[in-house]
């Protein structure tokens, strides 16, 4: 059904974008399970940060020859923004509930979208303030190089779309 599988894309960005300021943290209530994770290497401080659009931007810094400085003052900015997401996350605010998303008969479906809504709102607007904050850090000259960059990521990702599609053309979704 189309309107669930749209419901369904929205509750993953939401999702996506919540790992912009790591509010969203996987965790196991199974104590079977140990979930460890590898040290990561300094020159890859930005591997696993960001949603779609600040993603974006962290990439393209690793091809703006950053100077350690320019390295730090982004820690230091999204370590802020860390401490202030699960600060604001502790606020006992309760979660989007996922089945009632999922089901727009439910008598709760129109408050629970809205408070999606809200959610995503919120998290594009925190979200976009680091963009500007990260971009600030830039030099001019990395400012000047970060379209090209960009243009060439997209490019990129456009080539790797179109080698999946040729790989999948045979494939039917009987979905």
């Amino acid at each position: 059904m189309k309107l669930n599988n749209h419901v369904s894309l929205w509750v993953l960005a939401i999702a996506g974008i919540g790992g912009a300021v790591g509010i969203a943290t996987a965790q196991t209530t199974s104590s079977s399970t140990t979930t460890t994770t590898p040290p990561t290497p300094s020159h890859n401080w930005h591997r696993h940060h960001g949603g779609f659009m600040l993603g974006t931007l962290l990439r393209a810094t690793k091809q703006l020859n950053l100077s350690a400085e320019q390295q730090a003052n982004i820690k230091t900015i999204l370590s802020t923004a860390r401490a202030q997401a699960k600060a604001a996350h502790s606020g006992n605010q309760p979660p989007v509930d996922i089945a009632v998303l999922g089901n727009p008969g439910d008598p709760n479906y129109a408050t629970q979208l809205e408070s999606a809504k809200a959610l995503a709102s919120s998290r594009i607007q925190t979200e976009s303030e680091l963009e500007g904050q990260i971009y600030n850090v830039l030099t001019a000259q990395q400012k000047t190089q970060l379209p090209t960059v960009l243009a060439a990521m997209k490019a990129q990702a456009a080539q790797r779309r179109a080698n999946w599609q040729a790989q999948h053309a045979g494939t039917t979704n009987a979905g």
